[in-house]
């Protein structure tokens, strides 16, 4: 699969798409205005059609892509064989993984067990990292055995509201993540963001958080770093998604929501970002290979103001601006000066 244009709008490139299509070229829609050609073979003719099509000499290819749509729709229909595989796939897209369900159905048992984060509940002092009022050292409890302190404090919420927002969250990266990787990384992204988090966090405020907040923005981060630059899975981060999530970790990190486990927050995005960065090497190695801005290119002609800033300028580096900003609120945290 590579990346053919990236237009100014989603309606330019679906009639692009559409152009491909009665081409006989197969192209997908990532993100907002960006084409990918599914078969690297067919690169050559895709790069000519969108030459015609840039030039406006390409006719509207609406009605006649979507007869081929519906031709291989009706076809597929048609089809008695339903490959086992593609068929677990189907439903596992609208399905929740055991992972999910696990980290869903024992964070509900906790919090009704422990009145939503009543301190008080033994719930809550067999879970926390350590006893509240715990006098056996740091990680006292941990360093005899109590291992499990490390994971737990995931699951303990304070309030209602509070786990109803995670596990909304988790349920949309969750199931995404055990679908496209399966539960084995879902497994390893849950202690690569909780176990950080737990002991940054116990560092900075002592025993007394918890939530999954922490495994939600490892998630977000993992599943974000696919969507938006590895083609080959099926992730869905919507761009009002990282937003709200951001928006939401710099409004906790500021203090103006109340007492919050930030360094918990920051190292599950932190783990989220650098375990999806595998996906963010392949795009940029694609995009060596293969530059939007070279003397000749169709992007160096048509995408010109703000949009070509923005492309060669800012788009690259998101990542690392998540990254850095993950790493100042741990540094503010730890000198004193978060919220």
């Amino acid at each position: 699969m590579r990346e053919l244009a990236r237009l100014d709008s989603r309606g330019e490139a679906e009639r692009l798409i559409d152009s491909l299509l009665v081409a006989g070229i197969t192209a997908q829609l990532r993100e907002e205005g960006e084409v990918w050609v599914l078969d690297d073979r067919d690169l050559p003719a895709a790069k000519r059609e969108l030459a015609q099509f840039s030039a406006g000499k390409a006719p509207d290819a609406t009605r006649a892509a979507a007869d081929l749509r519906k031709q291989a729709s009706d076809a597929r229909k048609a089809q008695p064989v339903v490959e086992v595989g593609e068929r677990w796939r189907s439903d596992q897209a609208f399905g929740v993984g055991p992972v999910t369900i696990f980290l869903a159905v024992a964070s509900i048992a906790v919090g009704f067990a422990s009145n939503f984060g009543d301190g008080q509940t033994m719930t809550i002092q067999n879970l926390s990292i350590e006893p509240w009022d715990s006098t056996a050292g740091w990680l006292g409890h941990v360093r005899a055995g109590e291992v499990w302190r490390l994971l737990t404090p995931m699951l303990i919420h304070f309030g209602l509201v509070h786990l109803i927002f995670n596990l909304v969250w988790l349920y949309q990266l969750g199931r995404q993540v055990e679908r496209e990787h399966g539960s084995l990384v879902m497994i390893g992204l849950v202690l690569l963001s909780q176990l950080p988090g737990s002991l940054g966090q116990y560092l900075v405020s002592g025993p007394s958080f918890g939530g999954l907040s922490g495994v939600v923005y490892g998630l977000f981060g993992f599943a974000w770093m696919h969507a938006r630059y590895d083609a080959r899975h099926q992730y869905r981060v919507d761009d009002s998604w990282a937003v709200i999530m951001m928006v939401w970790f710099v409004a906790c990190a500021t203090g103006v929501l109340g007492p919050v486990a930030n360094v918990g927050h920051a190292a599950g995005l932190i783990a989220g970002l650098l375990a999806g960065l595998p996906a963010y090497v392949g795009h940029l190695r694609h995009s060596l290979d293969n530059p939007k801005f070279g003397a000749h290119s169709w992007a160096s002609t048509h995408v010109v103001g703000w949009a070509r800033v923005a492309q060669q300028v800012f788009r690259p580096y998101v990542p690392l601006w998540l990254l850095l900003i993950a790493v100042a609120v741990v540094v503010a945290e730890f000198l004193g000066l978060g919220g």
